[in-house]
């Protein structure tokens, strides 16, 4: 017994902890991994978003622009700067799904990192069990052996103290020890949830993203068809100006000629305007009290297009040498050109009063016209037309009423409808399309 005493009095000290610092900090690095994946992804969820909203927006322009194209009387210009605008607006989302691509690789690699690290750790914690398994055996057979046998069977008697007092710790350090596994473990389990759902999350962005490279590819391929039927208008619409130019030269084949005839032009514009402003103002009173006009800034789709046809010639600037100048065009052309053949009908742009029908005998070779006031200072003018009375001064009419037939009567090129708007007091000629 007095070995015993003496035993338990001798001071010890207490083994080393076993090595658990190492698995603290990696999981104090996975969840800062886990948190670089968080982020992440949202910033893929954002940009699958906006690709998504980018591909809308660029499929209904391209549908509009598509749609556009499917009527020959297209704005080729205008259609060309849009169809400019889609392809820079795809590249852009082509560059966004590159940069969509190369963060979920990113993401990959950082989830496959830390994947690696918590399998690291279920192995340490693995170890660190079966450590703490071993002490507790080795413990339980000491407490399984008298302190008389130690005594007798160890080598010498400093063995006996040593052994007694590591035993005597080894109590509260493998509580402290499983305690510890305990909340690894815990933490393990809690990153490893989070890293099936992220897996799960990045799974479905692979999906998405997928989705949009298929959207982008058939956008570029919508993109291809519009650009090919563009060409095609575009090469129609030139060779339909190269047979108006062929015919104004045979009607004047020298500059001076040309010179005349634009002089010619000119004075029989004036002539027309004076012999039916009175008639002009006359029906434009008729139809502000029946129709009212356009209303500010509803100018837009006031008016229809008044036939069917390839456009041969815009309002605006143009190359022709019989054409009048005007601003800072030496040749300016009035209206708009739509090409068709003799007979085409031709119907009212909007709802009014016919102020004119007839010829306009003050052109070297006259042009049957009409004319229609619709109110709000806006007036159409329609030439060229065959020399058929299918409407009469006076008579109102309703938007898309037929009102004649394409012909190529007086100036003409080729069958086709001269179409100008007039604005003002003064019958000023406007561009069209702002009406349309």
């Amino acid at each position: 017994m007095l070995v015993f005493v003496v035993l338990l009095a001798v001071p010890v000290s207490a083994p080393p902890p076993v090595a658990g610092a190492s698995l603290k900090d990696q999981i104090a690095a996975a969840k800062e991994r886990q948190a670089e994946l968080t982020a992440s992804i949202a910033r893929s969820q954002q940009m699958v978003e906006q690709l998504k909203r980018d591909e809308a927006a660029t499929r209904n322009a391209l549908a509009a622009t598509t749609e556009e194209l499917k009527d020959i009387r297209a704005d080729l210009v205008g259609v060309r700067e849009r169809i400019e605008e889609v392809t820079a607006r795809l590249e852009r989302i082509e560059e966004r799904h590159a940069a969509l691509v190369e963060e979920q690789r990113q993401t990959d690699f950082t989830l496959g990192l830390l994947e690696q690290e918590l399998a690291n750790g279920e192995e340490d914690l693995k170890a660190r069990r079966e450590a703490l398994g071993r002490r507790l055996a080795e413990a339980h057979r000491a407490e399984n052996t008298t302190l008389l046998e130690q005594v007798f069977t160890a080598r010498s008697f400093s063995d006996v103290l040593t052994d007694t007092s590591a035993y005597l710790a080894y109590g509260d350090q493998d509580a402290q020890l499983a305690q510890q596994i305990t909340q690894d473990q815990q933490a393990l389990d809690s990153l490893r949830l989070l890293t099936a759902s992220t897996r799960l999350r990045t799974d479905q962005l692979r999906r998405a993203t997928l989705d949009t490279q298929a959207q982008v590819l058939e956008l570029r391929a919508s993109l291809r068809q519009a650009k090919a039927r563009l060409a095609r208008l575009e090469k129609k619409t030139e060779k339909a100006r190269e047979r108006q130019a062929a015919q104004i030269l045979l009607i004047a084949r020298t500059k001076k000629e040309a010179q005349q005839r634009v002089r010619e032009q000119i004075a029989a514009r004036s002539q027309l305007r004076s012999r039916i402003n009175n008639l002009v103002a006359s029906a434009q009173r008729q139809a502000n009290s029946r129709f009212g006009g356009v209303a500010p800034g509803q100018s837009n789709g006031f008016f229809d297009w008044p036939t069917t046809g390839n456009i041969s010639q815009d309002y605006g600037c143009t190359g022709y040498s019989v054409n009048p100048p005007r601003g800072d065009c030496p040749h300016f052309h009035d209206g708009i050109d739509i090409a068709n053949g003799s007979g085409t009908p031709i119907r009212a742009a909007g709802s009014g009063v016919v102020a004119f029908v007839g010829w306009n005998p003050w052109e070297w070779e006259p042009a049957f016209m009409v004319v229609i006031a619709h109110g709000g200072s806006l007036s159409t003018l329609y030439a060229h037309m065959l020399p058929r009375y299918v409407v009469s001064q006076g008579q109102v009419v309703r938007k898309g009423q037929l009102i004649g037939y394409m012909g190529d009567t007086g100036n003409s090129f080729g069958s086709h409808l001269h179409w100008e708007v007039w604005q003002g007091g003064d019958w000023l000629p406007v561009n069209p399309r702002l009406f349309l």
